[in-house]
This record gives structure tokens, C-alpha cells and sequence, in this order.
């Protein structure tokens, strides 16, 4: 199962839905404001982030400004109250599985959800589609 946490119902969040129920994976959805994360939560997205606070943070909210919240100044038991608090400092949408997470909305990144097999049947399928298309226009028939 995929869970989606979310703060804020933008075009990215929803486009991430779509793409994963398109792709028959179940999903389950949750508003961090109305249902906050818990501090087991928070530090299990941590532990999935390859890049660690930076895959989670988002510098440019206006929350994380006021927070002053940088790696340098804060511990992880701070950053997890500031969380709890304020979700608004975590990007949106933070989507993730036992294993693996992915913040926002990136096609290319999605596919880590997917089987290989079926990210190479997308694949030839675009390409596909791309060499119909050059054909057309290319060599008129």
C-alpha cells in the first residue's frame, strides 16, 4: 500500500493520485493537519529519505522561515515537535511505501512504485507512440 501524507489538497497531490490508481496500486490518503504525524512516523520518513531532512523540509515555507528551522541549529527531537506543530514545514505530498518515498509530484520518480517490468512497458509504449508521431509528420502518407 502507498499512503500519501498531505497538508494541502494542491494540483500535485492530486496528480499523484491519479497516477497510482492508474496504475492499480492501492493508496491510502492523509491530511498531517487534521491527522498529525506521530513521532514514530516522522521517524520512519526520515529513515526512508535518502537525503535525509532535505527530502522532507521545505525551505521556502513560510513556517520552516519562522522556525528557523536549518540543520545546523535544531535536534531531531526538536524538528520532530516542529513537525507535530506545524506540518506545513514538510513538503507536499510526502508518498511512500515500506521502503521508499518520494516528495511531490515527478513522473520519472513515481516509478519507483511500479514494477521494472512495468516501467519498461511504459517505456515502449512511449516510444512507440513518439516514433508514430515523427512518422506522420515526417514521412506524410
Amino acid at each position: 500500500m502507498i499512503c500519501i501524507y498531505y497538508h494541502t489538497n494542491d494540483p500535485s497531490k492530486r496528480k499523484a493520485v491519479k497516477w497510482l490508481t492508474a496504475h492499480q496500486l492501492t493508496v491510502h490518503e492523509r491530511n498531517i493537519e487534521k491527522q498529525p504525524l506521530t513521532k514514530a512516523e516522522i521517524l520512519d520518513l526520515l529513515s526512508k529519505s535518502i537525503n535525509g531532512t532535505a527530502d522532507l523540509i521545505s525551505t521556502r515555507s513560510r513556517d520552516t522561515k519562522a522556525l528557523q528551522l536549518t540543520s545546523e541549529t535544531i535536534t531531531i527531537n526538536q524538528l520532530v515537535g516542529a513537525i507535530q506543530k506545524s506540518p506545513h514545514v514538510l513538503k507536499n505530498p510526502i508518498i511512500c511505501d515500506e521502503s521508499k518515498l518520494v516528495t511531490g509530484f515527478d513522473q520519472e520518480k513515481m516509478g519507483i512504485f511500479i514494477s521494472q517490468q512495468e516501467r519498461k512497458d511504459e517505456l515502449a509504449d512511449l516510444l512507440l507512440k513518439q516514433a508514430v508521431q515523427t512518422r506522420h509528420f515526417a514521412f506524410p502518407i
